[in-house]
């Protein structure tokens, strides 16, 4: 009986240093979070740049149609729609936006992410996971 009194009065006091207390906490959580979202963003960026370094390969930029649009790489070849920029393969994040590399596929010409193994709709493996292709 004890312990069912001493539950309740806890429960029924001390709100003000509880609420005193989630504040603080609430803000330490939200801060841990965004600096977590930082360190991965960063590392994801930095992993970019050694890949990049290690192809020797460098970056091209698409042909443009005549109303300016860039046009599509050929099949199997890592871009970037939103920067109209070409990567070597094995590639699979644009250097400049930061975003996912697009390709096509080899088989039935569905674009894909340039880290997808395989097509979707076909199952064609596209090589991402050989890893022959970033050595």
């Amino acid at each position: 009986m004890d312990l069912i009194r001493d539950v309740a009065d806890w429960l029924s006091t001390g709100w003000g240093d509880r609420l005193g207390l989630f504040f603080p906490l609430v803000v330490t959580g939200v801060l841990g979070l965004y600096l977590l979202w930082l360190v991965i963003g960063y590392l994801r960026v930095s992993q970019v740049g050694i890949a990049e370094r290690r192809s020797g390969e460098q970056v091209a930029t698409l042909p443009r149609s005549p109303e300016g649009e860039p046009s599509a790489p050929p099949a199997g070849v890592p871009y970037c729609a939103v920067d109209g920029l070409q990567y070597p393969a094995g590639a699979r994040f644009c250097t400049v936006c930061e975003g996912d590399l697009a390709l096509g596929c080899t088989n039935c010409g569905a674009t894909l992410r340039s880290g997808d193994a395989s097509c979707y709709r076909c199952g064609t493996r596209t090589g991402a996971g050989d890893t022959s292709l970033l050595s």
